[in-house]
């Protein structure tokens, strides 16, 4: 049973997409600062961010165009470089290059660090077109020696409100897992989305909104295969962290990664069971459940979480999932 806190972390759809970040952001000093010194500066000018951008996109097409996870070195790195590697394998695997995401790196907003440390972090707002939805992308910089790389993206969600940050020149104070003055820390919030994905029907499921990622996972689990077995899906919070950074009030807008498994298991004696479409296609010629076949995916999920005096709620901005892995153990055959 989640706490009393824990019924706070919530993701009631917002209502308007927002032309965010720098577009709504406001040339005026942040309330907190970022590192506890005086000296923090914005870890990137508006400039300098539009040159990062522009480098990383004319890395990725490169690499997308042979589909080469050597060619993202560099441009991509962390869950995005992952990410991206995946998706080349999917695309490999079913022939369809539409598996790969394809997505603008102009920018119609965006905000930086105001740090003296490392990592440091900037976030844009992509432009929408007419086959693109907004993108919200997360850029890293390990070291005054590494260049900013891609640290992850995701799709914004339909409809989603994305709150408003200073602009690059004056930046914003970067936050961790456990960064305070929130509704709750980054890492409550992200163990309350894994509640939500793993028990649909508890407090946090029921709190969190009906998105794209909780309809995937929900229509693997709603698969009727009970004349040969069964279908369940685990997730788990991922190992990268977190990067993100304050917004004007003092909330936060956070990336962070989790995985989840799903299990496609033959209980039924001598029956009949196959796995379907990219899962299929990973797994090779035999598509047949004789065992157990476990399909393992990524995602990368974005939250706004607000201020703990606002009395609202955490938000999920938006995801991006994909498949990295599908093996099989035969040895569990009920034969």
């Amino acid at each position: 049973m989640m706490t009393s806190r824990r019924a706070l972390l919530t993701s009631a759809a917002a209502t308007a997409v927002s032309a965010a970040l720098a577009a709504c952001s406001r040339d005026a000093p942040p309330s907190l600062e970022a590192t506890g010194t005086s000296t923090a500066q914005p870890v990137l000018d508006s400039e300098r961010l539009t040159a990062v951008l522009e480098r990383i996109k004319s890395g990725m097409d490169a690499a997308d165009a042979q589909k080469k996870t050597e060619l993202l070195n560099g441009y991509l790195t962390g869950p995005a470089a992952r990410v991206r590697t995946e998706e080349y394998a999917v695309a490999t695997a079913t022939n369809d290059d539409t598996e790969i995401d394809h997505f603008t790196t102009d920018s119609q907003a965006g905000t930086v660090g105001l740090t003296t440390d490392f990592p440091r972090i900037a976030l844009t707002l992509t432009e929408a077109d007419e086959t693109n939805v907004p993108y919200l992308l997360a850029l890293t910089q390990g070291t005054a020696r590494e260049n900013f790389e891609l640290w992850a993206w995701v799709r914004l969600f339909p409809g989603v409100e994305v709150p408003s940050t200073n602009t690059a020149s004056v930046g914003s104070a970067q936050v961790d897992a456990d960064a305070d003055g929130l509704v709750a820390t980054p890492q409550e919030v992200l163990n309350a989305y894994i509640d939500a994905l793993n028990n649909p029907d508890g407090d946090n499921g029921k709190a969190f909104a009906d998105e794209e990622l909780r309809r995937y996972i929900a229509a693997r689990r709603s698969l009727d295969v009970s004349a040969a077995g069964e279908v369940s899906v685990t997730a788990s919070p991922g190992g990268d962290g977190f990067r993100g950074l304050r917004t004007t009030d003092n909330g936060a807008i956070v990336f962070t990664t989790l995985t989840f498994d799903v299990l496609y298991k033959r209980t039924v004696a001598r029956s009949k069971y196959n796995v379907q479409e990219q899962v299929a296609a990973m797994l090779g010629e035999n598509t047949d459940v004789v065992g157990t076949v476990t399909a393992s995916h990524e995602a990368v999920v974005a939250f706004s979480i607000p201020v703990a005096a606002s009395g609202s709620q955490a938000v999920t901005l938006g995801t991006v999932h994909v498949l990295t892995s599908v093996t099989r153990d035969d040895s569990q055959s009920p034969d």
